[in-house]
This record gives C-alpha cells, sequence and structure tokens, in this order.
C-alpha cells in the first residue's frame, strides 16, 4: 500500500499532441495505485471548457451544430477555455460568439469532469443574466444554430415528456449538469423551480442571489427581489 488512498504519478510519455493550438495530448502516465502496484496509465490531457446556461426574454439559450465524435448534439452555448484565459472569460465570449448574448453578471455553477477516468477536462458551469443581444460571431469552420427552450420543457424531470416537448433534447452531460445545479440553488429557498408562466429572469435572479448568499436568512432577502 501507498499509505493512502490516492493515485501517485511517476513520470510518462507524451503519444501526441493535435487539436487547438496542439493543447489536446494523448498521454501514457506510470501511475501507483493506491494498493503500490505501478501501471500504465492512457489518458487526454484536454483544455478546460465552459457551458453558459443563459436567461433572455424568459427563455435559455440552446445551440446545436454537428460534431465529429458524436453526431448532431443540441447543449448550452459553449467551449474551450484558451490558454491563459480565465474560465468566466471563457464563458463570456463563448456565450456572445455561438448566440449574440452578452451577460451583464455570469455566476459560477461550480465544475464537473466530463470524462473523469480517461480526460483531464473540466466544464465550468455558468448561469447567465441580464443578457442584451448582438452579433455573433463563430470560430473558423463551426456552424452553431442558436435557438430557445422555455424553462419548464429543460426542468421537466420525465424524460418521456421532455422528449415530446423539446425537439432538440440536451445531449451534453455538462449542459444538463448546469441546469440542475441552477434548480438546486432555487430549492435551497425552500421553493420548487419555476412553473411554465413564471417569469424566468426573476427565479434566476432568486438563484443567484441564494447562491451568493448563502446564509440562513436569504429567504427574507428574497422577499425584495
Amino acid at each position: 500500500m501507498n499509505g493512502d488512498d490516492h493515485w501517485r504519478r511517476q513520470g510518462g510519455r507524451l503519444l501526441f499532441a493535435g487539436g487547438p493550438q496542439g493543447r489536446i495530448r494523448l498521454t501514457v502516465d506510470n501511475a501507483v495505485r493506491p494498493d503500490g502496484a505501478v501501471v500504465e496509465y492512457p489518458h487526454v490531457a484536454a483544455p478546460d471548457s465552459v457551458r453558459v446556461l443563459a436567461v433572455y426574454r424568459g427563455r435559455v439559450a440552446m445551440v446545436t451544430q454537428h460534431h465529429y465524435l458524436h453526431g448532431t448534439i443540441t447543449d448550452l452555448p459553449g467551449g474551450l477555455v484558451d490558454e491563459g484565459e480565465q474560465p468566466v472569460d471563457a464563458a463570456r465570449r463563448e456565450l456572445a460568439e455561438e448566440t449574440g448574448l452578452y451577460a451583464t453578471w455570469l455566476f459560477s455553477l461550480g465544475a464537473v469532469a466530463t470524462a473523469r477516468a480517461t480526460s483531464t477536462e473540466r466544464a465550468h458551469l455558468y448561469l447567465a443574466h441580464g443578457c442584451t443581444p448582438g452579433p455573433t460571431s463563430q470560430d473558423a469552420g463551426e456552424s452553431v444554430r442558436a435557438h430557445w427552450s422555455s424553462w419548464h420543457e429543460l426542468n421537466e424531470p420525465d424524460a418521456t415528456a421532455l422528449q415530446a416537448v423539446m425537439p432538440f433534447p440536451l445531449g451534453d452531460a455538462a449542459s444538463l449538469a448546469a441546469v440542475q445545479r441552477n434548480g438546486v440553488a432555487l430549492r435551497a429557498v425552500g421553493g420548487a423551480l419555476p412553473a411554465r408562466r413564471e417569469d424566468l429572469p426573476t427565479a434566476a435572479w432568486a438563484a443567484y442571489t441564494v447562491a451568493a448568499l448563502r446564509d440562513p436568512i436569504a429567504e427574507d432577502r428574497l422577499s425584495l427581489v
């Protein structure tokens, strides 16, 4: 045993580097398992990414595009974090590039491991609000179609009903995590997710407020929103 329950790295070798700015690297590490055994551990070292749950006029921005590995997927706006760029800045940039929306504020919903056993990538999740429209500016080779869904459709717990009411169910795990985490923030004040006809901007602001306050009198303060 190595004395704890952690894996440890003892060097490794790079097999291939490519992709945007050569930042996607296929690597094989020499790794020490918790039981002390030394094994080869292949993985993809990849840059982090972002997903943005963006609210505009009571609806949520979604994007549909064709991906080389998985075909056509509908997810939340997002993309890779550039080298030296902060995730929040990447979120603001990707949202504007893909949807033309410029956010007044972005609130972090945390990060998730997109493929925890095979890739180093983490997806940073954000709630965007106070959006104003502007021009899109897609990267070369991108063909992204932005469209809109109601909050009720995104949070429908019955998967069968979800597919019935949404022509493009979310196909990206990080996008689903962003929706779920924002729902948790709303539930923190003892309420449910907004119903079909409720005002989403008010609900999103409530989620932001309770997440920022994180104190027992948050519910009282929300009465001022």
